[in-house]
């Protein structure tokens, strides 16, 4: 009987150290809701107002520490947009955006799955509130990266590479980037190298931050690409969407231009005064033969709470009769957008 019950004694005693061993793991639920309208003028018979789904999105995230100085992490990511890249619709599926599992320690983070690309962690990230800007060039996420993260004081690194598909090219492309800040300024670079397919190319990146108050914040980018460079069908950039895209295909506001050398460049200027916030931006986006496009963007913003704000906001493109979107009249075209966000 003894014998019995010092063995349920250590059965208990080994369960309550392995349950123990499991509470470490720290997993996190969040979302974002980004509804809103926007009006459309592009010269077309269709032209008008529609419901938007701003890149919405619910996740979890989680932690366990491996070790003293070792922690795993992952995350999974859906956002709620339906599939024709613009409504929020009943009865449509999610589509993934983040799944990756990593592991940090003080040398740094290393993960590997689909993820946010070190491009647009440091030279590409969205000044508004739709969180799409017009006339950037790469793109925000991707597949099969694996990518590297290292922060010290002021100084910030990354690195990836992309292996995507049994496609003949065990690397389809690589990143550097690397990040210098102040209280008042801040400064950011970034190149990726195309390895897929016949073109090889380069595509480079900065952006300069100032910040010279609590109220005022000053910004500039440009980003450049040679014209081997034909990663993403040649970074096709643009928010400013003319049809659905279940009707039309993938048609935004500003087409690319393949097998072209090509910048992009935008000026920024904030200022916010408590709650309220007002901002603005001059963007143009240039092709060796097939021309131009430019975009002014200006948005008001209250900040009702950390984790909820409205908007409203006015974009205009500009754009050369050789760079007009395949479903537009070639008039410049606007978008008006009202949104409302919550973060949970």
């Amino acid at each position: 009987m003894k014998h019995l019950a010092s063995c349920l004694m250590l059965s208990c005693a080994a369960s309550s150290s392995l349950a123990s061993a499991t509470l470490p793991v720290q997993a996190e639920a969040y979302g974002s809701v980004r509804l809103g309208f926007d009006v459309i003028d592009a010269g077309t018979q269709d032209d008008g107002g529609n419901g938007r789904d701003f890149l919405s999105r619910v996740g979890v995230k989680a932690t366990l520490p491996l070790q003293p100085g070792l922690t795993a992490s992952g995350l999974l990511e859906y956002g709620t947009r339906a599939e024709n890249g613009v409504d929020f619709k009943q009865n449509d599926a999610p589509g993934l955006r983040q799944a990756y599992i990593g592991l940090k320690g003080n040398w740094g983070e290393v993960r590997i799955g689909s993820q946010t690309m070190v491009w647009h962690s440091f030279v590409r990230g969205a000044y508004f509130s739709d969180a799409n800007d017009t006339l950037r060039q790469g793109t925000i996420r991707d597949d099969d990266l694996l990518q590297y993260f290292y922060r010290r004081q002021s100084f910030r690194f990354g690195a990836a590479l992309q292996a995507e598909g049994q496609d003949g090219d065990s690397i389809d492309q690589y990143q550097l980037a690397a990040e210098y800040s102040q209280p008042q300024w801040k400064a950011q670079l970034a190149w990726a190298k195309d390895q897929r397919g016949e073109y090889t190319g380069k595509l480079w990146g900065a952006r300069v931050w100032l910040m010279p108050s609590d109220n005022w914040t000053l910004s500039a980018y440009r980003h450049q690409a040679d014209r081997d460079y034909d990663f993403y069908t040649g970074s096709t950039t643009g928010n400013v969407r003319l049809r659905d895209a279940s009707i039309e295909g993938s048609v935004n506001g500003v087409p690319g231009c393949s097998n072209e050398e090509r910048s992009s460049t935008g000026v920024y200027l904030s200022y916010r005064s408590g709650i309220h916030q007002w901002h603005g931006r001059y963007a143009l986006d240039e092709c060796d033969v097939a021309g131009e496009v430019n975009s002014k963007k200006a948005e008001y913003v209250a900040h009702l709470h950390p984790q909820a704000r409205l908007w409203l906001a006015y974009e205009v493109l500009d754009n050369d009769a050789t760079r007009r979107p395949a479903t537009s009249s070639g008039d410049s075209m606007s978008e008006i957008q009202l949104g409302l966000r919550l973060d949970f």
